[in-house]
């Protein structure tokens, strides 16, 4: 049987065929035969009184004749049916050949196709052909599969080239502060103090940034889930926020009273504390920020909304990317490493929940979470 596996499918095909004609053959020539016994037996009462009444007068029969005569035709019908046999068997084997081959041309046309494909033409497409058959499907699956293998190494490569800038920038100022400072032979306490304070302030990115990496690659499961009350966290949260809010003069209402959300305390606060945070960090002066929640038997419902800058539609979709910013120079301007956003992404997926964005340019954006229930009753 491992052998026949490895035979090539055309091959396979043939010969499964061939048995089945084999088989087929082998019982219709033995019943032909027995039918055929049975018809051509010789009975000599029988054979008289058909005669009788054939001609209606008594012919002499002679019975050696007739034995002989009807064990030459049940051998010429055997080596008839045998030789049939041969031939069906043969014909038809050599018929399921060609036919397999040609019924098989698409799967090896693909294969051909998907054979050429290389770190040269990695994403390439293969034809589909016209047919609505398994072939056209196995192909337009394949086609999808390359598709989504080229989303993730672009989302990769551009991962690695956005990491390596953000690394980069405040390692060059650190080291530019240092080298002005070198130039002068008699620097001063306060030229000291002044690269000292930038390169504090660099190293503090560097650091951020880092963290926020090594908490997106760690792939954290949901260690515990736990009841957490809503209001209590976004309150711990504004506080946290606190000073942020107030220089921007931001009207800010928590209406998540009364509502539980379920899952890891530390993950569901850290994402949360991101959404808040970049509602603060991109809203207009005197703007505000809405907090509400509801909840059903399924899942809880938070939703966050902002009178801030807004996303542009073509954009939303991308806004968890890492390092990805709406607007590079502003995000910048306002600190931050581009990486809050994938960690609420992460977290939310991590709870089994899901994430929407709505947004209006420069006049609002909301986001709502859900996030599902525990299915055990004695949980919720």
């Amino acid at each position: 049987m491992a052998r026949f596996n490895h035979l090539p499918l055309r091959l396979r095909l043939t010969l499964l065929m061939a048995l089945i004609l084999i088989i087929a053959s082998i019982v219709l020539m033995m019943t032909s035969i027995y039918a055929a016994r049975k018809i051509y037996k010789t009975d000599v009462p029988m054979l008289k009184t058909a005669a009788i009444e054939r001609n209606k007068q008594i012919y002499k029969v002679d019975v050696p004749k007739l034995k002989t005569a009807a064990i030459e035709r049940n051998n010429d019908f055997t080596a008839v049916g045998i030789i049939s046999a041969v031939l069906v068997i043969a014909i038809g084997t050599c018929l399921t050949y060609l036919i397999a081959g040609r019924a098989l041309k698409p799967v090896t046309d693909l294969s051909k196709e998907i054979g050429e494909i290389d770190e040269n033409n990695l994403f390439r497409q293969v034809g589909v052909p016209s047919s609505n058959d398994e072939v056209s499907k196995l192909s337009r699956s394949f086609n999808r599969m390359i598709h989504k293998l080229e989303k993730v190494f672009v989302a990769h490569k551009n991962f690695s080239a956005n990491a390596a800038h953000e690394l980069k920038t405040p390692l060059a100022a650190m080291i530019a502060n240092i080298e002005v400072l070198q130039l002068d032979d008699h620097p001063t306490v306060d030229e000291y103090k002044e690269t000292l304070e930038d390169t504090l302030k660099n190293a503090q990115r560097l650091n951020v940034l880092v963290n926020d990496l090594l908490k997106l690659n760690a792939g954290q499961n949901i260690a515990e889930s736990e009841k957490i009350e809503a209001a209590d966290m976004f309150a711990n949260i504004i506080d946290e926020l606190l000073q942020p809010i107030q220089s921007k003069n931001i009207r800010i209402e928590n209406r998540t009273a009364g509502v539980l959300l379920h899952g890891d305390k530390h993950l569901l606060y850290r994402a949360f504390y991101n959404m808040i945070h970049n509602a603060v960090k991109y809203n207009k002066p005197n703007g505000v920020i809405i907090i509400a929640a509801a909840e059903n038997a399924v899942n809880t419902r938070i939703t966050i909304l902002d009178t801030g800058i807004g996303i542009p539609e073509d954009q939303i979709d991308k806004i968890f990317d890492p390092f990805y910013c709406v607007d590079k120079s502003r995000s910048r301007e306002l600190g931050g490493s581009g990486l809050g956003l994938s960690i609420v992404k992460m977290v939310i997926e991590k709870h089994g929940g899901e994430i929407q964005v709505h947004s209006v340019a420069d006049v609002s954006t909301t986001i709502v979470i859900r996030l599902p229930k525990p299915q055990n009753k004695a949980d919720r």
